[in-house]
């Protein structure tokens, strides 16, 4: 059986706990972004079924352009996940806050290539899967950024020493 740090079983009252809502949201993000950005890297061809290429040159493009971005998503999830360990309220604020903004715009920033349907974005399911990604990224984040008190930006047994 499955343990968090205090030694009690994982369960899914523990992870939607107040004080552990935080915890999973960068442990999901950091574990689907780890995995996406090996999967992007290894396999850059599956964006296919993201974004539409007409001939060799703009695939060839689209898989460096691919494997470059999935470097950053791969690192990403490392950042978060050591993100999770750190006490320091304002800086796991500061994270909140840069990934509600970046998943709002890049939500936005898909839905408007979706709309303008110039060919360039593939409105399959996949498409649409990764814009309801997107935005319930944007919401999660969205939740923290303006709806949660500062204690739940800190540790739990360092929130209680602190006051908070």
């Amino acid at each position: 059986m499955v343990r968090n740090q205090y030694g009690q079983p994982l369960s899914f009252a523990y992870l939607t706990s107040p004080r552990q809502r935080l915890d999973t949201l960068f442990a999901v993000h950091a574990l689907s972004s780890g995995f996406i950005g090996i999967i992007g890297y290894v396999y850059p061809s599956i964006a296919s079924l993201l974004f539409l290429t007409e001939n060799d040159r703009e695939a060839g493009v689209a898989r460096v352009i691919v494997r470059l971005f999935s470097c950053l998503i791969g690192a990403q999830g490392i950042m978060i996940w050591r993100a999770r360990s750190i006490d320091d309220g304002e800086i796991k604020r500061a994270f909140i806050l840069a990934y509600f903004l970046c998943f709002l715009f890049m939500t936005l920033g898909m839905i408007m290539e979706h709309l303008g349907n110039e060919g360039i974005v593939s409105g399959k399911m996949f498409g649409i899967l990764e814009i309801i990604v997107m935005v319930a990224l944007t919401i999660g984040y969205g939740w923290f950024t303006f709806f949660q008190p500062p204690a739940v930006f800190m540790l739990g047994m360092h929130a209680q020493s602190k006051g908070y």
